[in-house]
């Protein structure tokens, strides 16, 4: 019922994205109430959109894990499933959703729209040396570095860091829609290295890490 596409990263790491229906919203609660899911958090959203991203995503996971594991979010809005031992990322951006599962490690996955309004904001995420390569930059390059930010902060899962302090993103490279980079998240004295790999979703960037 609900279209996504998905993608096996690796043989622990799948991911999944999907445009938002938003004509859906019958068809998502009679498919989340048949697949007996708890829907009495739609009620806390007063947002209809947001109510049927929040189904989207659910719906994705059910096809994700052959069932479905609830959500639950800590302190530090970093989401966890309830009673399963697999790891989960979510994002969405404007109309897409993107989730990512891994068997064994925390994993981190954000998708993100392109728009000119990144430049009015790039010197808030850029450190002075991602910034120097970034001078002539476009809209895709620096949406490309702000989503792969946004994923190294989801693997760290605190909110005691800054995408510009704490974490970096170096080997940047991308091409015909797909493209890798190293990042470095830096925390209590402590520097941790990861991969990313990075996709061309339409007009999305989605970046999301390989290896935690």
């Amino acid at each position: 019922m609900i279209n996504y596409t998905q993608q096996n990263v690796n043989a622990n790491l799948k991911i999944a994205y999907a445009e938002v229906d938003y004509n859906q919203k019958e068809e998502l609660f009679a498919f989340l109430t048949k697949s007996q899911i708890d829907l009495s958090e739609i009620n806390s959203l007063k947002n209809e959109s947001r109510q049927i991203e929040w189904m989207t995503i659910r719906g994705i996971l059910i096809h994700f894990l052959a069932g479905f594991c609830d959500i639950e979010y800590d302190e530090h809005r970093k989401p966890h499933l309830v009673n399963c031992q697999q790891h989960v990322s979510i994002s969405h951006s404007h109309h897409m959703v993107a989730v990512a599962i891994d068997e064994k490690q925390i994993c981190g996955i954000d998708i993100q729209h392109i728009t000119p309004k990144i430049q009015a904001i790039k010197e808030k995420f850029l450190n002075p040396i991602e910034l120097s390569n970034c001078e002539q930059a476009d809209d895709l390059k620096l949406t490309l570095y702000w989503s792969a930010k946004e994923a190294l902060f989801k693997i760290y899962g605190k909110k005691d860091i800054f995408l510009k302090d704490n974490i970096e993103v170096e080997k940047l490279s991308f091409n015909e829609g797909k493209g890798s980079a190293t990042g470095r998240i830096k925390a209590n004295g402590k520097i941790s290295t990861h991969q990313l790999e990075l996709k061309l979703v339409k007009d999305y960037v989605m970046a999301y890490v390989v290896n935690s």
